[in-house]
């Protein structure tokens, strides 16, 4: 695993330095935003150093309307009062406070699991979910807790919290621990989550009705370490891994990585079945060799092809992104014609605005810089649906709406996409080993709008086909039987 994090830092590496020869060659009066280091500088002056970078660099601060002034009025105070008591667990929740305010699932900050487990380290023993119908119900309960010694089961719908509206409760949940959220119906949905977790030793007053019995049930309970096991008994951990996303990320013990950046197979009813993780070339097996995954892509199309399969599904769930490039390459199997993808706004240090750039692992085309779907072989023209879900994130988006945008292509899932689009690169290295990384450029469409990512809480790519979270459903996901993936499976059979 070690050496696979190495190989993606050289990729990496090489992909920049490649990116600033063209750069260098198509225009010598651009240069992109660099991450800068404010590791050895007192906590409240890196503060303002990254008030100052972050602000200036951020690609869609007018798109979402992020006001940095007042951001900066609202915790400077905490930073500065962090560093007068060189408290660093209070320096290090101010910062993720202050990151979280920026609703882009692009925006990240590494944890601290010593301090989140602090915070979030407790259980009560059951993980619940929001029904479509807003209901607010246990999906999974540790039949060994204190919480089924009380009558606790799955199906029970959360009436009381603490002596309060389970529903009013929600609005008030902190997630500063998990990823930022870019749209509200992920925000939702991570709120939910992270009701059910609390410091160990936490107690809880509870009120449930369990299913098919309207009498009110009051439970105390306390919580306790349960390893994180409430988190894992949830959409979408239950049904598809998210050990790459782990592995880039330095997780401890990832949770089954991939071996392959694609994954192909046929479904029963002559369905061809691609898994894509990443839209990025890696070695995932440390064979020493970088695979090209638009090549496995492409070999994939072809089998299907010689199989004549009805249909085809393209499983895009927690895909981690990559290069648009890579997309448009895959989607020229699909497209008849030469078809718009996208523009790139990115910010330019030299002149401190943003600016219409080539996509730069391309040949610059002077008269346009768009990048757009070329239709190339083997073409499928096939009826194709494309999975998608909330960590499906990045260039994965981009890769979800050409699907969708095709007149034989649908999105499905329970959820739209994470809403998040930009082009990544800038970032801060802080004080405590603290990193953070943030977009500085836009994806736009044809009327240089910004496109997918995220704007009042709405965006991302929505569901053609939505599945809507029922209480059967939500405890099949619990099961973990892949409710999405069948749902595919039977439209394509039913055309």
């Amino acid at each position: 695993m070690k050496r696979f994090m190495v190989v993606m830092i050289v990729i990496c590496t090489l992909y920049l330095l490649t990116v600033n020869l063209l750069a260098d060659e198509q225009q010598d009066n651009f240069q992109a935003p660099e991450s800068e280091d404010f590791s050895s500088l007192i906590w409240s002056e890196a503060f303002d150093k990254l008030q100052a970078k972050f602000s200036r660099e951020y690609g869609f601060t007018d798109w979402k309307k992020i006001d940095w002034p007042a951001l900066y009025n609202q915790f400077k105070p905490r930073m500065n009062q962090s560093q007068e008591s060189n408290d660093f667990t209070a320096y290090y929740l101010t910062l993720r406070e202050y990151v979280h305010s920026i609703p882009d699932g692009h925006v990240h900050m590494n944890s601290l699991s010593e301090i989140d487990n602090r915070y979030i380290g407790g259980g009560f023993g059951f993980s619940i979910v929001k029904l479509t119908d807003g209901k607010i119900v246990v999906i999974w309960i540790d039949e060994s807790s204190e919480a089924y010694t009380q009558r606790m089961r799955t199906g029970a719908e959360l009436v009381e919290w603490n002596g309060c509206p389970v529903q009013a409760v929600l609005n008030e949940v902190s997630t500063i621990f998990y990823n930022n959220s870019a749209t509200d119906e992920d925000s939702m949905n991570q709120r939910v989550r992270y009701l059910t977790r609390a410091p160990i030793g936490t107690k809880l007053s509870l009120s449930f009705k369990n299913l098919n019995d309207e009498k009110i049930i009051k439970a105390t309970l306390v919580a306790y370490d349960d390893h994180g096991e409430s988190l894992k008994k949830t959409y979408p951990a239950t049904m598809v891994s998210d050990g790459l996303r782990e592995l880039i990320l330095g997780v401890e013990n990832p949770q089954n990585p991939p071996e392959s950046m694609v994954e192909k197979k046929i479904l029963d009813g002559n369905i061809g079945y691609l898994k894509i993780w990443g839209l990025l070339d890696a070695d995932l097996t440390d064979s020493g060799e970088i695979v090209s995954t638009l090549g496995l892509f492409k070999v994939a199309i072809e089998e299907f092809n010689q199989k004549k399969v009805k249909g085809l599904i393209i499983d895009i769930r927690n895909n981690v992104g990559g290069l648009d490039s890579m997309v448009a390459d895959m989607l020229a199997s699909f497209y008849t014609e030469k078809t718009f993808y996208e523009y790139q706004s990115c910010y330019n240090v030299l002149s401190g605005s943003w600016e219409i750039r080539p996509d730069e692992t391309r040949e610059v085309n002077p008269a346009d810089p768009g990048l757009y779907i070329e239709p190339d072989e083997p073409f499928f023209g096939g009826p194709i649906v494309a999975i998608i879900n909330s960590k499906c994130i990045s260039s994965g988006e981009g890769l979800a709406m050409g699907i969708k945008n095709l007149p034989n292509g649908e999105a499905l899932g329970f959820y739209g996409t994470n809403g998040s689009f930009g082009l990544v690169g800038s970032g801060a290295q802080m004080p405590g080993g603290i990193e953070i990384r943030w977009p500085y450029g836009q994806s736009l469409d044809k009327n240089r709008l910004v496109q997918i990512d995220s704007r009042d809480g709405i965006g991302g790519v929505v569901p053609s086909v939505r599945i809507p979270m029922t209480l059967e459903n939500a405890l099949r996901i619990a099961q973990g039987e892949d409710v999405e993936l069948e749902q595919a499976i039977e439209f394509i059979k039913n055309l």
